[in-house]
This record gives C-alpha cells, structure tokens and sequence, in this order.
C-alpha cells in the first residue's frame, strides 16, 4: 500500500531535503521511502537501476544513525516537525 503523494506540497520538500541536507536524489528517494514506494518503484521513477537506491538508502542510514527504513522515516518525520517549527517561527 502506498500513500497520497500529495500529503507535502513540493515546496515542503525542498524545504525538508534542505534542512536535512540532502542532494536531490537523496531527497527523491527518501520521498519514495516516505510514500511506501519499494526500491524498484523509487528506481523506476528515477530512471537509475535498484542497487543504486538500496546504495543511497544505506548512506542515509549511516548518515543519520539509524539501522533501517523505519527509523530513516521516522527521522524524517521528526526532522519534517523542526522544519516546520522553525517556518512558523520565522512568520511571527
């Protein structure tokens, strides 16, 4: 099953991959990740072959602490609530 991918808006997540640090690609494949995609599908949409995803998704996870999927996303989650946090901040 995956999700709605409009759920953020494109601008949230640029926002989001600039916050984290991330380079498009890596934005690109954790938004897969986020939607529930599988490392075919995000390879797919991406033009680039699978093994290049599963590559990236374990630099993430070195580059974040983390040991798997679920903890990349929910990273990414609470990364998405200081980003935005930080936004209505800088509104006020």
């Amino acid at each position: 099953m995956t999700l709605r991918h409009d759920i953020l808006s494109e601008q949230d997540w640029a926002a989001l991959r600039q916050h984290l640090g991330l380079s498009l690609r890596q934005g690109e494949i954790v938004k897969g990740l986020f939607y529930g995609s599988s490392h075919e599908e995000i390879a797919g949409k991406l033009a680039i072959q699978p093994h290049v995803v599963s590559a990236q998704i374990s630099q993430l996870l070195r580059e974040f602490g983390v040991s798997n999927r679920l903890e990349l996303i929910l990273h990414v989650l609470a990364s998405l609530r200081e980003c935005s946090e930080e936004n209505d901040r800088s509104v006020r």
